[in-house]
């Protein structure tokens, strides 16, 4: 009895070596583009040499697979250059339900050079055969990811000013790309993708920085996030940012050596950004978890005045900013778009900080930011009065409008302005400094001083019937101020270009001085010779030290109140 005991067990093992030794691999070779179709039995494997002839993109889809029996197929993919493994993965390794099971959703792409790879499926399919069709395509690009860059250490280099193409996967798949920032000043992040748009900033220390994750449908649509650097290192990592999506994407980094950007990662006060003054700073915020903190430091007691820029294209305020001193906080304001803050501020140091509002759902805002300080600022409490010799109180004239105050830094030339009888407001005793001025209001302003400068200086009034601002154009373009067909829409916010025609053509004849180098102006912007005109009178500056004129930007009607007294005053 234990002989036949002991020869059913030998029979046992030799079936066990015999199935063993059954297993096998098959050879066979594929092109870059091609279709496998194929079946293995348990625990075969098919090895296929690949040659790629030149650099570019490979990808490889598991269109098809089933099996003979009840179980669920298994394929382990393998692709290899000499004894280094490019990318391994188990079709198993999936979160979906049997029922939800899409095997189209198992993708492989990377970036791969000229040279010899090997691909290898392996049945890990217990008790089963398994049929299979691989797609593979391949796309020839120069500049591509680097064979495992799948972490810090082996991150792709990216050059100044080129373009670099990769892909991800559906599983883990994360590439890593590292540039420098050969001085301070700020990179652009240019990223293309039909897909997805989805990376993250670190510094030269792996800390993230900024993260960015956007899925669009405009298959042409490049992605720009702008960021302030400081020289040194830094890494851009980008994956998938939902399953079974397999994007093909190029990613360029221009970087430029500026002043005023904010220099990541500024989200606390220890970290802040120093600022000086009368330097336009310019920042970017990376979603509704960012902040950005800025420090200015003063010597003494005087006044300070804060310009806050939103630049984002939108009408709606997506900004909550407060300025501190490290303890309290000073000044507040929520929903902000544009704002001004004026304050009498003590010897010591500061803090001004932008966050989002906490539910938008922007990921990248762009916003400007500059601080002024002159002890002739500060607001200062009135002189007690003391009276005339009747030893009667002199009367102090109302402000002719509510919501401009004393504090306010245009408020002197808002106040002579309206004493000229240049500018009105919009009823209700508000002027709205911080609204858009108009076309119609700038052609109202324009038409004042052209009715004042022909001596006749009888108030234009506002048409009875019809837009208020009828009888304002009717005299604009009896006087040559501007053309009847020049505009056809009176109503929109005038650009800053716009502003300048209008004005300009009060002038007589003026010897241009077109050596004043404007950067972004020149012969083929809209009014270039008004611009100018304008800059050789000393009327315009521009808005930063390089004299940027921003002609497509709007104006707040404080700085057109502020540009028409300059007019007023030259003529």
């Amino acid at each position: 009895m234990k002989k036949i005991r002991f020869g059913i067990i030998l029979l046992a093992l030799a079936a066990v070596f015999c199935t063993v030794a059954i297993a096998k691999t098959h050879k066979t070779d594929i092109v870059a583009i091609d279709t496998i179709e194929y079946t293995l039995q348990e625990e075969d494997k098919l090895s296929a040499e690949l040659f790629i002839d030149e650099s570019g993109l490979y990808s490889l889809t598991v269109k098809e697979m089933s099996t003979t029996g009840r179980f669920r197929p298994n394929l382990l993919i393998t692709l290899l250059k000499g004894n280094d493994t490019v990318y391994s993965y188990e079709t198993k390794k999936t979160d979906l339900s049997d029922e939800d099971f899409d095997i189209e959703r198992y993708h492989f792409l990377t970036g791969l050079t000229e040279g010899e790879y090997r691909l290898e499926v392996e049945n890990l399919t217990k008790f089963s055969d398994v049929t299979f069709v691989l797609e593979t395509t391949f796309v020839e690009e120069k500049s591509i990811e680097s064979i495992n860059n799948h972490s810090f250490d082996t991150a792709t280099e990216i050059q100044a000013n080129s373009k670099v193409f990769g892909g991800v996967s559906v599983t883990d798949d994360i590439d890593y790309y590292v540039f420098e920032m050969p001085y301070d000043g700020y990179a652009l992040m240019q990223m293309y993708s039909p897909e997805l748009k989805f990376f993250k900033l670190y510094d030269e220390s792996k800390n993230e920085i900024g993260s960015i994750g956007i899925e669009i449908e405009e298959a042409d649509k490049i992605y720009e996030l702008r960021s302030g650097l400081a020289k040194g290192r830094y890494y851009i990592s980008v994956q998938p940012d939902s399953d079974f999506i397999t994007p093909m994407y190029s990613i360029k980094v221009l970087t430029y050596e500026a002043e005023g950007f904010e220099k990541e990662y500024n989200n606390r006060k220890e970290l802040a950004t120093p600022i000086e003054a009368k330097v336009e700073y310019q920042g970017n915020l990376f979603g509704i978890e960012d902040e950005d903190v800025y420090t200015f430091t003063l010597s003494e007691d005087c006044g300070v005045t804060i310009d806050f820029i939103d630049t984002y294209v939108s009408k709606d305020g997506h900004y909550s900013i407060w300025l501190s001193d490290g303890k309290n906080i000073l000044y507040s304001s929520d929903e902000c778009g544009r704002e001004t803050i004026a304050l009498n501020l003590s010897k010591g140091t500061y803090y001004f900080t932008v966050s989002s509002l906490g539910y938008s759902n922007f990921t990248s805002m762009a916003y400007k930011l500059e601080v002024n300080t002159d002890k002739s600022l500060a607001i200062c409490p009135p002189e007690e009065d003391v009276g005339t010799e009747e030893n009667e109180p002199v009367k102090e004239e109302a402000a002719p409008f509510d919501d401009v105050k004393e504090s306010d830094w245009y408020y002197g030339d808002i106040m002579e302005a309206k004493a000229l009888g240049l500018i009105e407001g919009e009823g209700a005793g508000k002027y709205n400094p911080r609204g858009n001025v108009t076309v119609a209001q700038v052609v109202a302003m324009a038409s004042r001083i052209k009715n004042d400068l022909g001596g006749v200086n009888t108030p234009i009034e506002n048409s009875p019937v019809g837009k208020w601002y009828n009888s304002y154009i009717t005299f604009a373009v009896n006087s040559g101020i501007i053309k009847a067909d020049d505009f056809d829409n009176y109503e929109k916010p005038a650009t800053r270009a716009e502003v300048a025609y209008i004005f300009a053509n009060l002038f007589d004849k003026v010897d241009t001085e077109k050596n004043t180098i404007i950067p972004d102006v020149n012969e083929n912007t809209k009014y270039c010779d008004s611009i100018h005109k304008l800059y050789s009178l000393g009327i315009l500056h521009g808005d930063d030290k390089n004299g940027t004129f921003y002609p497509e930007r709007t104006l707040t009607r404080a700085e057109a109140a502020i540009i028409l007294l300059r007019v007023h005053n030259t003529i």
